[in-house]
């Protein structure tokens, strides 16, 4: 997978328009070429085929059924049965095969399987840990005394492997509720018709736990129309119904940027163009700019009781014009990005003051105090989020002014709370709490006023199931996440990547012995540092670590 490159600053033309390739990186939205995927040819039912047989032909026929519209995989059905594929896909590991069963009583079959991830009916895909799920299947012979399938569950059922050879992922472009920064949701589409589902899915919005901080451009009530979505010749035509027409120039004009960003990773499609009932909408000359601002030069640390900051050419650097720190004890640096009004550093004191850290030689100054306060989380609205590690029912977010904005986290409020981080986009938070031996990571939308205060934060979406403990996480882009963490079946920590609606991994181990205790990363993979207790900092090199400098605690980058 490779990152596309995005242009998000977009003065909006009429009639068609062409497709960004090249600005500002963005998160990863990879190009899939228009022939990519896996041509099987498959067959329908044998003669005198058996049950088992029946079962086996028709789920593997099924597994590959976007490419004829099931055709083959109906084949299997008994006259009248109805069977809808589409309602989800559950995935099952091909490390184990699929066991089949005859039932005594009716001499149906069983199929079980080992289920390692689900795809709902509009794509979003959920990773569970392996669990053993069967599939039930009654047959009936028919007039000609063949075997077909009488009842079965509606979805599909296809294993790991053949899912990656008929499926694939994309973001749907959504936007923050001020119209100021995109906001990409994972979705996984068949590889079939695929500009048509990531239309069908922007169309469809947000998914819920995002709604809080995320909405879209399209008017309620805006669908595709009779004619779809057709691409030729690299246009993508996108027929939408006269709900579109509600629309005011700037929703207009950001419709049509989210439909290009939302398209940009299919290479057959060059440029878009939206028609209502066949005739084609001129979107107005308004200026669209959905740029995240750019994050400072980092990581930062702390070293030796100053604020210092880590570059591969240098080394550790004492930052200019901050002053010693001396006689405190200095945690968990936070720095804004670039162009924020915000503090120039901010962290805890003691574990009970927020302070802010001019660069200009002066003192620093207390904005927030409380018992073992957490890292802060710094926004691209200047707000500096903390709590109180065991009042978790309430998060508090501060400007330098020290204006405070009270948070409610009830849900919490049987926990204690590590870490809040928000995302690059500010519509989005990472909440980390515990409670009975073990951490809960949870995504949360955040509501804000027209002048970016934040007021509420939305039903909470769990993800990483499978990490027992969680140590720290950091924001790689905007659509995963780093842990550093330990899984059920592991007893080390380890640095896991989390795709937000998508598959986990780990990236490369660092030795057991290391007591890795915290982690930060920049918007990439490649960014990811990892500081132990000992002092040590950890950067990637290659697909390994190397340990580049000692006596350092608590690395930050800009958020």
């Amino acid at each position: 997978m490779r990152l596309l490159a995005l242009l998000l600053g977009l003065l909006l033309v009429a009639g068609c328009t062409s497709l960004p390739r090249s600005g500002p990186v963005r998160s990863a939205a990879p190009q899939i070429p228009a022939g990519y995927g896996v041509d099987v040819l498959a067959e329908g039912p044998a003669q005198d085929a058996t049950p088992q047989q029946i079962v086996e032909g028709f789920l593997r026929a099924s597994a590959y059924g976007h490419g004829d519209e099931f055709s083959v995989a109906n084949q299997y059905l008994a006259p009248g049965v109805e069977w809808d594929p589409l309602t989800r896909v559950r995935v099952y590991t091909a490390e184990t095969a699929p066991e089949y069963s005859v039932r005594e009583s009716d001499g149906g079959i069983t199929v079980a399987v080992s289920q390692v991830a689900a795809v709902d009916d509009v794509g979003r895909y959920s990773v569970q840990e392996p669990e053993e799920v069967s599939a039930t299947f009654s047959l009936v012979r028919t007039q000609d005394m063949q075997w077909r399938i009488a009842s079965l569950e509606d979805g599909l059922l296809v294993s790991d492997s053949n899912f990656r050879q008929t499926f694939s992922v994309a973001p749907l472009y959504f936007l923050t509720r001020d119209f100021s920064a995109s906001v990409p949701e994972l979705r996984y589409y068949p590889l079939e018709n695929r500009a048509a589902h990531l239309v069908a899915g922007l169309l469809g919005g947000p998914s819920g736990w995002q709604e809080r901080g995320v909405t879209t451009a399209f008017p309620p009530g805006t669908e595709l129309g009779r004619a779809g979505v057709v691409v030729q010749e690299g246009l993508a035509t996108i027929n939408l119904s006269e709900d579109f027409m509600l629309a005011d120039d700037q929703e207009l004009a950001l419709a049509n940027a989210q439909l290009e960003q939302t398209l940009a990773g299919l290479t057959e499609v060059g440029a878009i163009e939206i028609q209502v009932r066949g005739a084609p909408v001129t979107i107005p000359d308004f200026a669209v700019d959905l740029t995240l601002p750019q994050p400072a030069p980092g990581p930062v640390v702390v070293s030796r009781s100053t604020l210092a900051r880590y570059s591969p050419a240098t080394g550790v650097q004492a930052i200019p014009g901050v002053p010693s720190l001396l006689g405190r004890d200095p945690r968990h640096p936070a720095i804004p990005y670039e162009g924020v009004d915000a503090p120039r550093v901010v962290l805890v004191d003691s574990n009970t003051t927020l302070l802010t850290v001019p660069d200009d030689g002066t003192d620093p100054a207390p904005i927030f105090s409380g018992i073992n306060l957490i890292p802060p989380s710094l926004d691209r609205y200047g707000w500096i989020w903390t709590a109180q590690r065991y009042r978790a029912g309430e998060i508090v977010a501060v400007r330098r002014d020290r204006n405070i904005a009270r948070i409610d986290s009830s849900w919490l409020a049987e926990r204690s709370i590590s870490d809040v981080r928000v995302a690059a986009d500010g519509a989005r938070a990472v909440v980390v709490s515990h409670a009975e031996g073990r951490s809960y990571v949870e995504l949360v939308g955040v509501g804000r006023d027209t002048l970016g205060r934040p007021r509420s934060l939305g039903e909470p979406r769990r993800i990483a199931e499978h990490l027992e403990t969680v140590l720290d996480v950091s924001w790689v882009d905007q659509t995963s996440l780093v842990l550093l963490g330990r899984a059920h079946d592991d007893d080390d920590v380890k640095v896991h990547r989390v795709s937000i609606g998508g598959p986990t991994s780990v990236l490369a181990s660092l030795p057991a012995t290391a007591d890795l205790v915290s982690l930060a990363s920049n918007r990439s993979e490649r960014s990811v540092v990892v500081a132990n207790a000992n002092g040590w900092l950890y950067v990637r090199s290659g697909a390994a670590w190397q340990m580049v400098v000692t006596g350092i605690s608590d690395p930050a980058y800009s958020g």
